[in-house]
């Protein structure tokens, strides 16, 4: 990976990190360790959508073993799922390390940028669709059923639920930092679109629709409405992290790959 490849990685992670700890910092209801190698952010309840680690060298080696240990360890003894997030290169020995711990790569996900100065939102909008930004602790918790929607019936459904309908989650209107959108039709959310305003970049998360609403072009809207959005609020570079089924979307909007993130997880040794 180039100078500036890993530059911009270190950008995306940056932003990752601080959607995964703003809302938890501020609530006091929840855990955030961080040290010059990890973050570790405990949401206080079994879902691995919000207890995240994030390791911080540029590598993860096999003298690095204990304090992997130790964060997985800690999740372990709670019973609660989690996900372990990397930026580096799945051939290094990170991947084998991470292996060799019991954890497992649950998804691989692709880092991108833009310029959004650059950027070009489409403002074509479906006509019945309406987008905002949440404005009531009512509709935090409706953005938090079309996020669990996508978990069906399972316990992490349930449990995305119960981390929207927090009393803290209350903290996410007006919040400077992470900025929930929603997409109705008449009075049904069926979209959703989250914004974080790092200190060197915007991130787009949550880009969501449900099931039944699919196809009918709701998630671009939301993802041009977010690129509007960022671009009233913030010059300088807009990250996110892609699928790969989806990063061809992304690429005709302007976003550039960085590198793969690959998710790893210890759901398995709970059962």
């Amino acid at each position: 990976m180039t100078t500036e490849l890993k530059q911009l990685a270190h950008l995306v992670r940056a932003n990752f990190i601080t959607r995964s700890t703003c809302l938890a910092k501020d609530s006091g209801e929840m855990n955030v360790r961080e040290t010059a190698d990890f973050i570790r952010v405990d949401c206080g309840l079994p879902s691995d959508t919000f207890n995240n680690s994030v390791w911080l060298k540029e590598q993860v080696k096999p003298s690095d073993t204990g304090l992997i240990e130790e964060t997985v360890e800690y999740f372990n003894k709670k019973q609660y799922p989690m996900a372990l997030w990397s930026w580096e290169d799945r051939n290094s020995c990170t991947f084998e390390t991470l292996r060799s711990l019991g954890l497992n790569e649950a998804e691989i996900n692709i880092a991108m940028y833009a310029d959004l100065d650059a950027l070009q939102p489409d403002t074509n909008c479906p006509e019945e669709l309406k987008l905002k930004e949440v404005a009531s602790a009512r509709e935090i918790e409706q953005y938090g059923d079309v996020l669990a929607s996508l978990f069906g019936e399972s316990p992490e459904a349930a449990n995305v639920r119960l981390y929207f309908n927090k009393p803290s989650a209350a903290r996410l209107l007006n919040h400077s930092v992470m900025k929930l959108y929603i997409g109705a039709v008449q009075d049904d959310i069926v979209s959703t679109g989250c914004l974080i305003f790092a200190p060197d970049s915007v991130g787009i998360y949550d880009i969501a629709t449900r099931q039944e609403c699919r196809g009918r072009g709701f998630g671009s809207a939301m993802f041009n409405f977010l690129l509007a959005e960022a671009r009233k609020h913030r010059a300088g570079r807009c990250v996110l992290q892609a699928s790969p089924d989806g990063i061809n979307i992304y690429k005709r909007s302007g976003f550039e790959p960085v590198c793969e993130v690959t998710v790893y997880e210890n759901r398995h040794l709970l059962e």
